[in-house]
């Protein structure tokens, strides 16, 4: 029997996950995997919509800043970087400065991250986060400093080690018992793609960074 390179959703904690898992099962059962362990994907695959969805769900934040600013952080939008192999992240943020004038003010923060596989829980996470650009229309100098140490204190406690997609546990166990793990992250124009290779002779699966 020849290889199939198949590509699988990754599956988002989302509803429909156990129709997902039923179509995973579905399809490796449908083409024998008990007698041909290369009809197992290569591959799961998620698009940057489902990456778009699913970090849109954690948001939005607030949070108070400095004990000055009530903030707002909404509205968030990813875009695939191949080149790099990083995610930027952006947000809207919504300022309101509580201690003089009152002003509200508005802008955005931008992010990049790398990703990484964690394989106690099968996710894939944020990794490596860092602050790329902030920006507040209006917002005096003076005020701006503080907010740049806390779009980097955002990064590190927040962005960093977030979940953004959960692996079904049923494609990741039929893996395994057809000798393949984890590996490597890419990150292409058409999704964020993890990739499947041989267990090494011990069976220990180490996590993949992108």
């Amino acid at each position: 029997m020849t290889g199939i390179k198949t590509t699988v959703p990754m599956a988002a904690g989302v509803p429909g996950r156990g129709l997902q898992r039923r179509r995973v099962l579905a399809g490796l059962v449908a083409a024998g995997l008990g007698g041909c362990a290369s009809v197992v994907p290569r591959e799961f695959t998620t698009s940057e919509r489902e990456l778009q969805a699913a970090l849109s769900a954690r948001f939005p934040l607030q949070q108070k800043v400095l004990e000055v600013f009530e903030v707002q952080v909404t509205t968030p939008r990813v875009l695939l970087q191949p080149a790099a192999g990083r995610l930027m992240l952006g947000f809207d943020l919504g300022l309101r400065e509580t201690v003089l004038s009152r002003r509200d003010f508005r802008g955005s923060i931008m992010f990049s991250s790398a990703l990484r596989y964690e394989p106690s829980d099968g996710t894939i996470r944020l990794d490596r986060v860092r602050r790329e650009n902030l920006a507040i229309d209006g917002l005096p100098a003076m005020l701006a400093s503080g907010l740049n140490r806390w779009g980097g204190w955002l990064a590190e406690t927040w962005l960093e080690n977030m979940e953004i997609h959960r692996i079904d546990r049923l494609a990741l166990d039929l893996a395994a018992k057809a000798g393949l793990q984890p590996g490597p992250i890419e990150v292409r124009s058409s999704g964020v793609t993890l990739k499947l290779v041989p267990l090494p002779a011990s069976g220990n699966m180490a996590p993949a960074r992108s």
